[in-house]
Order: C-alpha cells, then sequence, then structure tokens
C-alpha cells in the first residue's frame, strides 16, 4: 500500500512524505534547495510545476471524483505536464523510479494529451489505483486537514494557479 503526506505551511508544501510498501521505499522531501540538516531528504522548490502537484493531490483528496488539473499553455497544468515528461531530480527524489530510471509519478499521473502534441490543452489526474486518495494525508500549519476543511487550501492554490497564468498572460 502506498501512502503520501504532504504538509503545507501558509498555503505552501513545504514536505512531502512518500511510502511505497511495494518496493520498501520511504522517501521524504522538503522545500528548499538542498534537504539542508534532513541529509536523506530530497528538495523542491515552490516552482509552479510543485504548485501543481500541490493543487492537484489537495483537489484528489477533497473531491476524488473531481480531481483534474486541465490547462493550455502557460498553465500549471502545462508546467507540471513539462516536468513529468523531463523527469526532473525533484520529482525522482520525491516519488522514486524503476530500474529503467522512469520516475513513478508518471504512474501516478495519468494525462491526456501529453505534452501537448495536439491541439488543445492537457488534462492530469491522479490514477487512484496507484495512490487512492484514502492514501493521501495532509497537514495544514501541522494540524491534520480532512473534508470541508480541505476547501480554504483548494481555493487557495487556485487562486495560485490564477495569478500564474494571469502572469503569463501579460
Amino acid at each position: 500500500m502506498r501512502n503520501l503526506t504532504l504538509n503545507f505551511e501558509l498555503g505552501q508544501l513545504t514536505e512531502v512524505r512518500y511510502q511505497d510498501d511495494q518496493h520498501a521505499n520511504s522517501r521524504r522531501s522538503v522545500r528548499g534547495k538542498t534537504g539542508g540538516p534532513f541529509r536523506s531528504a530530497g528538495s523542491f522548490q515552490w516552482t509552479s510545476a510543485v504548485k501543481a502537484l500541490a493543487l492537484l493531490l489537495v483537489k484528489t483528496k477533497a473531491a476524488p471524483m473531481d480531481a483534474l488539473l486541465r490547462g493550455d499553455a502557460n498553465s500549471l497544468a502545462a508546467s507540471l505536464d513539462y516536468a513529468i515528461s523531463k523527469q526532473p531530480v525533484w520529482l525522482t527524489e520525491m516519488f522514486g523510479c524503476d530500474q529503467q530510471g522512469i520516475s513513478f509519478v508518471r504512474r501516478m499521473i495519468l494525462r491526456t494529451n501529453p505534452e501537448r502534441k495536439r491541439p488543445g490543452p492537457v488534462t492530469l489526474g491522479i490514477n487512484q489505483m496507484y495512490v487512492s486518495s484514502e492514501a493521501v494525508t495532509i497537514y495544514v500549519n501541522g494540524k491534520l486537514c480532512e473534508g470541508d476543511a480541505l476547501i480554504p487550501l483548494v481555493n487557495e492554490l487556485q487562486g495560485i494557479e490564477m495569478a500564474y497564468c494571469e502572469a503569463k498572460a501579460a
């Protein structure tokens, strides 16, 4: 069984813990340029792709049936889609990879129109067969957050998405 724990502080993702019992891996990634004092931890920066990942995972926990992220060029969805295609180090540190070097995030996130190879938006969703919404745990400012209590976080992250798209359009 896989487990994914997200920690948010002040509306920003600060830590991800990913447990994959199938491969006996437990991974921890912290926000920053390096793991710093967390010697065995990976790291990530608060980029548009990480914002998209956070939004998608929080939406998955809040409303699993409606949890999709969709967007054209210069959207958070397109940023995450690009990251999945290019497999940056932070994604591999966060979720691991198979023996061929393919990041497990490609199994976790399903994509329609990946890399926008045809006209129209890319659509991303969590593969519930790989990581179920029940396996996602979210903490906000140190407190467990579930159900309707996630709505303010979803709204805050969607506000980030709107601001990102507006800035790219300008």
